[in-house]
């Protein structure tokens, strides 16, 4: 009895990682990117991190942006690891997610009611934030973090709108 219900545990154990990894994999090139566009992955990552981890996400998103699909991509990425980071670390209750495109530049916030932390701190093992930072400077962009013990997060990135112009 004991080996069937040991086997039972693996089993389950083996399937649940088989869960993650395919969800994992779809994060990795999110299809819903190119054919949704960057508001459609971003509503359907909302209501994932919504459901998964029981946090109240209010998401604000505005129309969809005429940016390059690498530009997408990376404001699709910092909004899933700074969704992530909250579920994970931020306690909060509520997160805001805000897209917004202004005459010469897009905005993207993520801002939670969470715990906080300090910003200029060491985080040993986690490229989180490392590697936002990267995807942001590799499309121009900038990225700011604010955030204080007991204050919440807020992760804001401003990408600029490159005006396409007609050289006939």
């Amino acid at each position: 009895m004991r080996r069937d219900r040991l086997l039972g545990d693996v089993l389950g154990l083996a399937e649940a990682g088989l869960t993650e990894m395919r969800a994992l994999i779809f994060e990795l090139r999110p299809e819903s990117l190119e054919q949704e566009g960057l508001v459609g992955a971003l509503k359907k990552q909302a209501a994932a991190v919504q459901a998964r981890f029981r946090l109240v996400v209010n998401a604000a998103l505005g129309a969809e942006p005429d940016v390059p699909l690498a530009t997408k991509e990376a404001i699709y990425r910092v909004a899933l690891e700074a969704l992530h980071n909250v579920a994970r670390h931020a306690r909060a209750r509520e997160v805001e997610l805000v897209l917004g495109a202004g005459v010469s530049e897009l905005e993207l916030r993520v801002s939670d009611d969470g715990k906080g932390f300090d910003p200029a701190g060491s985080f040993p093992g986690h490229l989180g934030m490392h590697s936002m930072q990267e995807r942001v400077r590799a499309v121009g962009g900038s990225l700011e973090i604010h955030s204080a013990p007991g204050k919440g997060t807020q992760v804001r990135l401003r990408v600029p709108i490159v005006v396409r112009t007609n050289t006939t």
